[in-house]
């Protein structure tokens, strides 16, 4: 996905995270190779959809990765510092009028 390739995968564990159905790829109900090969068979009815379904992939896979996840995690930092701070400044408004 990461390098604008739509995926064909099956819909089991965290593949349905990972790949979009019908948007960055095709999710494959079971095991079954003729399921696989309907799906594949899409590209080739389709030549334009695996450039597009090419870009929305790239796009999907650029919301994982470290880089993500530790920006994801900086904002959760944060917000709990925000939060901390706006208490910490309402108990000394209180304790200097109480």
């Amino acid at each position: 996905q990461a390098a604008g390739t739509p995926v064909v995968a099956a819909a089991v564990g965290g593949l349905p995270v990972a790949v979009r159905d019908d948007v960055t790829g095709f999710l494959v109900q079971g095991h079954d190779p003729a399921d696989y090969a309907r799906a594949l068979g899409r590209f080739v009815a389709d030549p334009a959809l695996t450039d597009r379904m090419g870009a929305a992939a790239a796009r999907h896979a650029g919301s994982f990765g470290w880089d993500t996840a530790a920006s994801g995690t900086a904002d959760v930092y944060t917000a709990a510092m925000h939060d901390h701070r706006l208490r910490e400044n309402r108990r000394r408004v209180r304790s200097h009028h109480g």
